[in-house]
């Protein structure tokens, strides 16, 4: 008798169906199967998904291919065309009900990842299944139950343990110190029983390895009706504990569950070496000059962020993932960089990068840019377990930068202007130094006129006229020599001049600003062997020029030296100042063309910004040289002139010192001064000292009249009390800048108050000396005659 066709095929289940002696079974021989059980026979052995079938009263089985490897070892092949309930006893409580339901009621049933436990591979095991009961119809009574169902243990166990080591790594975060790391995995581990039955802190053996041991005696736990004899000890790296895991005995100790385990001490681990290293970095980052935070994890959670950070970024991102706490950047290239270095280990670094960034609540983006860099953070083994993050907002950087580009851009566009109208300004030059050259000359013929007329008549009005007109001449002469050198027409008219007679005129010409100043002039220029090939006028110049201007920039009773000296075939004249000194950042441009520097806020020295230039002009043209030197602002400054020299010389002389204050007293007369006091007995006191010693005096008592007073007197010095009345002396002192613009005259505060706090207020506010009350006139003076940078 051949195979019956619904009984062909169908794999190992289909031979092993064929092998039965069904007549032995309630079934009887398959020929007197009815039809609807060989159909469903023939659908369950040739599918490709588990299937399993109950058939009858008995509910005798039979299954396929696909359903074998959830047998494991120990029921199959017994189980083909066995009853149910003797194949299933162990798990019969659970699923009988459900199919008695089926085989009376004919309603179909569908259960999701649940626990079906049955003895496998020698031991009752915990196996989670989705399946479904369906009744099977003969005509119109249910003869049978359909079970379609896949094993899900697999997943479901997954789920579960990642569910533990995400529970178990936040836990974690709370850890202050390496000893809180265990304690804190014991107590996680503990909830997590279906994997771990029970978790216990012992002394760690420095030999122990992890591994799977066997327990010396048995243990009990809630999860298991059987004792716990297995467990998988986790020795914890740079502690004294080990964690000692009690294995599931319902479960398989495989690859899955031995990788869980080794996560939770890879966990434990990782968190004892972020705690040691936070620890040990904490107070180095917060109290780091810089923006700086650490995060760890592969959720990049801000463990340390330092103030400068906080503030920076306008948040508070402390125990906060990285994308919980900047939302508005999941789009951005950030969240890449952040898990290459995470996972490769790699440092990144930016010089310049466009952060979009939401710097307060519900606020707007903003386009900040920010220079940073990223450097992976390892424990003792080389892990990476997190990354330092140092940031610096550069934003202002960047948009000034683009400014300036901006800027370059429009100012190639102007330069073939500019260089036109640098041509223009060297003609007009030219001709402003001829026009003024013609009222110059009938107002020093009137002055010499009025002195012959009337000798004793006006003599300090006319000393102070005459003072000014010689400046005005200077200066007008000086317009005229740059004209003339960029135009080419200076010639030099050269013969043999001992140094010692150019440097004799050379005073002549400064000596009335050294008398004006009350200050020393030492000479040290040898008479003979100091001869030179040279203009003697315009070499006269450049020497006069370097004296006067010593004195402009030395105060009262400062010391100037001019010495001599030779250097090869080279004569060196040095002119050298104790006066208010060159800051480093201006001596390569103090010889440009109209170049002055900062030197003094009530510009008293005069000048154009030529004289310099001139000197290195005309020395050059001498086939020489000129260098400034100076120590910085305050200490100084010396100017070396060196000179082809036209023979050796002999020994040196020394001119004695010379000494001038006759015209202080003049000098005064000539600066302006506004007094402002609410008190009318001191002003005009103060008024009546500073007017008997030359100065030009106003006073006034409040700001409103102080401002009135300064529109027609424009004073040069402004001496402000504090606690004026209407307007206090820091706001007079600002419409005062307001309304007088460049011709802002220096400021003084005169005030009660003292404190150091009061002293840096009115520096801040712009006043170059602050004077406390009672004020000594002497101070005052001072205070009036020694300008501060």
């Amino acid at each position: 008798m051949g195979v019956p066709h619904f009984l062909s095929g169908g794999g190992v289940c289909g031979a092993l169906a064929r092998s039965v002696d069904w007549s032995r079974t309630p079934l009887g021989p398959p020929e007197s199967w009815p039809e609807s059980l060989k159909t469903t026979v023939g659908i369950v052995l040739h599918s490709r998904h588990p299937m399993f079938l109950f058939w009858g009263e008995e509910l005798i089985q039979l299954y396929n291919d696909a359903y074998m490897p959830s047998f494991g070892v120990g029921k199959h092949p017994t189980a083909m065309g066995q009853r149910g309930r003797e194949c299933w006893q162990e798990t019969w409580p659970i699923i009988g009900p459900q199919i008695d339901d089926v085989m009376q009621s004919g309603k179909a049933s569908w259960n999701e990842d649940a626990l079906v436990p049955f003895l496998r591979n020698g031991r009752l095991e915990e196996i989670y299944w989705s399946y479904g009961y369906s009744p099977v119809y003969d005509g119109a009574k249910i003869v049978g139950t359909l079970v379609v169902c896949t094993e899900t243990t697999e997943r479901v166990l997954s789920v579960r343990r990642i569910k533990v080591l995400r529970s178990l790594a936040q836990a974690l975060l709370a850890a202050e110190g390496p000893s809180d790391v265990t304690r804190i995995a014991a107590e996680v581990l503990a909830t997590a029983s279906n994997d771990v039955p029970f978790v216990a802190l012992r002394v760690a053996d420095p030999l122990q390895q992890a591994g799977h041991v066997t327990l010396p005696g048995p243990a009990t736990a809630a999860v298991s009706p059987v004792p716990v004899t297995e467990a998988y000890v986790l020795p914890i790296q740079g502690a004294q504990e080990t964690l000692v895991c009690g294995l599931n005995p319902r479960l398989p100790f495989d690859d899955a569950y031995r990788g869980f385990l080794d996560q939770v001490g890879e966990h434990v681990v990782s968190a004892r070496a972020r705690v040691r290293y936070a620890s040990e970095r904490r107070n180095l980052l917060l109290q780091a000059p810089v923006a700086t935070a650490l995060m760890t994890g592969p959720d990049h959670v801000f463990e340390i962020a330092n103030p400068l950070y906080l503030a920076m970024v306008g948040r508070d991102v402390r125990g906060r993932a990285y994308l919980d706490a900047f939302p508005e950047l999941r789009d951005t290239p950030l969240p890449g960089i952040l898990e290459r270095v995470y996972r490769l280990g790699e440092p990144f670094v930016t010089e310049e990068m466009l952060i979009p960034l939401t710097r307060t609540a519900g606020g707007p983006l903003e386009d900040r840019f920010f220079k940073f860099n990223l450097e992976p953070t390892r424990d003792d083994d080389g892990i990476v377990f997190g990354m330092m993050a140092v940031a610096i907002d550069v934003t202002e950087q960047v948009r000034a930068r683009r400014a300036l580009e901006q800027t370059n851009k429009e100012r190639a566009h102007l330069l073939a202007d500019a260089e036109a109208a640098g041509r223009a300004k060297d003609e007009f030059l030219a001709m402003l130094g001829h026009e003024l050259r013609n009222p110059l000359a009938p107002i020093v013929t009137s002055l010499q006129l009025m002195k012959m007329k009337e000798p004793g008549h006006l003599h300090r009005e006319r000393d102070i006229i005459e003072r000014q007109v010689v400046h005005l001449v200077h200066l007008v002469d000086d317009l005229l020599d740059v004209s003339r050198v960029v135009q080419g027409k200076i010639e030099l008219k050269k013969s043999r001049v001992p140094l010692a007679e150019l440097v004799a005129r050379a005073v002549e010409t400064a000596s009335p600003l050294f008398e004006q100043k009350a200050q020393n002039l030492a000479i040290d220029v040898p008479r003979e062997g100091f001869d030179v090939d040279a203009d003697p006028i315009r070499l006269g110049q450049v020497l006069a020029n370097l004296l006067t201007n010593a004195a402009k920039y030395s105060g009262p009773g400062a010391h100037i030296v001019v010495r001599a000296s030779l250097d090869g075939d080279d004569a060196v004249v040095d002119v050298i100042d104790d006066g208010m000194g060159i800051p480093a950042d201006q001596l390569p441009r103090l010889f440009e063309t109209f170049f002055q520097g900062p030197r003094s806020t009530d510009r008293a020295e005069g000048g154009l910004g030529l004289g310099l230039a001139l000197v290195k002009t005309l020395i050059t043209l001498h086939g020489g040289s000129v260098r400034a030197h100076s120590k910085g602002v305050g200490r100084g400054s010396t100017f070396e002139l060196r000179l082809p020299r036209a023979r050796a010389s002999a020994k040196p002389i020394t001119t004695p010192r010379a000494t001038a204050a006759s015209a202080l007293a003049a000098a005064r007369s000539a600066i302006r001064v506004l007094l402002v006091d609410d008190n009318v007995d001191a002003v005009e006191l103060f008024g009546e000292y500073l007017a008997s010693v030359g100065y030009d005096v106003r006073t006034a008592h409040d700001g409103p009249s102080a401002l009135e007073v300064a529109d027609a007197f424009r004073p040069r010095v402004a001496i402000l009390d504090i606690g004026l009345p209407v307007m206090d002396g820091y706001e007079l002192a600002t419409r005062l800048r307001e309304r007088l613009g460049d011709a802002t005259p220096r400021l003084i505060a005169m005030t009660g108050y003292g404190q150091e706090e009061d002293r840096e207020n009115s520096r801040r506010a712009g006043f170059e000396r602050h004077l406390v009350k009672p004020v000594d006139a002497h101070a005052l003076l001072a205070a009036l005659e020694r300008p501060t940078l």
